[in-house]
This record gives structure tokens, sequence and C-alpha cells, in this order.
């Protein structure tokens, strides 16, 4: 009997870790989600200074709650304050490192101040956890590109085209990998150092209240 309760006990704790890495709602009570929605609606309104505001609060009351992260990123995105966004994103993976859209976002943050070890890493993450975002896709892209790495960098592009065929920045940095370090050969060559903040503009920008 004592070897039942040990194994269900250790199979709850399991049950706790999965879940945990998995959650996408709060677990601190209606008080978390209602300011989470109310961060939601200033946001979609457009004002932000409130947005932040609200989704401060909510990941206050629950400091667990990855949406809530999530959201608080974007809105100091929208305000151009990348440092503060990008803390946002990186909390919001800590507590739910499923989100894909959160990986997203702090791979092209880390991406644009040219920080690439990370960029790759956490995009790497969102084409897994968000398989349906071609942006991921797209800076990945351009990161190997920069690399001189043909193979790696088409795939990539060819990936968010395939998932976005209008995305022109995709399509224009298939044709600069192909033209640049492809050769018409299909193999690498050696990236030349002086692109190496070279980048063709950085994906479609966001519109003011998408998420």
């Amino acid at each position: 009997m004592r070897a039942f309760f040990i194994r269900h006990f250790l199979l709850l704790g399991v049950i706790g870790l999965i879940l945990t890495g998995c959650q996408t709602m709060p677990t601190g009570g209606g008080a978390a989600v209602d300011n989470y929605n109310q961060g939601r609606a200033a946001y979609d309104a457009g004002d932000y200074q409130t947005a932040v505001a609200y989704f401060l609060e909510a990941t206050r009351l629950d400091p667990r709650y990855g949406e809530a992260f999530y959201g608080l990123g974007r809105a100091y995105e929208a305000q151009n304050m990348n440092r503060q966004a990008l803390d946002a994103y990186l909390n919001a993976v800590s507590v739910q490192p499923s989100h894909g859209a959160a990986h997203a976002r702090a791979g092209i943050l880390y991406f644009k101040q040219r920080e690439y070890v990370p960029a790759e890493t956490h995009l790497k993450r969102a084409t897994e956890y968000a398989p349906s975002d071609p942006l991921p896709f797209f800076y990945l892209g351009e990161i190997y590109r920069m690399q001189g790495n043909c193979k790696a960098s088409v795939d990539m592009y060819k990936k968010a085209l395939a998932l976005n065929p209008g995305l022109l920045d995709a399509k224009e940095g298939l044709r600069r990998a192909q033209r640049e370090i492809c050769g018409g050969g299909g193999g690498n060559r050696p990236p030349k150092v002086e692109r190496a903040t070279d980048f063709t503009g950085g994906g479609r920008a966001l519109k003011p209240g998408e998420w």
C-alpha cells in the first residue's frame, strides 16, 4: 500500500510539471484573467500605456501567467520599448516554454539587436511551437544567409513562403541567397564579413492592434 501511494504521488508530480510547461491560462483566479482581458481590450484600441498597466497587474496577480507576459511584451513593443518587450517575452517563455509566439518575438528582437546566437535559439523554438508563423522561418533564413549557408537559408525562405507566398522579404531573401552565396551550384560559400549585419528589411511590419 505504501508503495502504491509513493507511485501515485510521483505520477501527480510529473503531471504537474507537464501542465506547468503547457500553461496557457492563469492559476491565480478571475482577477488575473480580468486584468488580462482589460489589457487586451486596451491594446486592441491602441491604448498601449493602459494595456501595460493591466498586463503588469495580471502578472503580479499570477506570476506564471505566460500569456499576460506575452501581452505585456506586445504593448511595450508597440511603444518601441524593445528592451522591456524582450524582458517580457523572456518571462513568458520562462513560465510557459511552449509559447511559440513569445519565442518568435524574442528571436526577432534579438535579431534586430544583432544578437544572432540567442535569436537563432528562440526562432528555432518558435518554428517548433508555432509552425504556422512564417516570420521565424524568414529570420532564420536571414541568419543562415549571413553565415553563408546556402542550403539552410534557402530551406528557411521556402518554408516561410510556403506559409505566406506574399511575404516579399522572404522572396527577396531567397533571391539574394541564390545570387550571393549559392551561385547556382547549391553549395555553401564562405560568408562575407562585410555582410555580417546586412539583412533585407526585417519582415512584415506589425499593424496597430495586431496580436
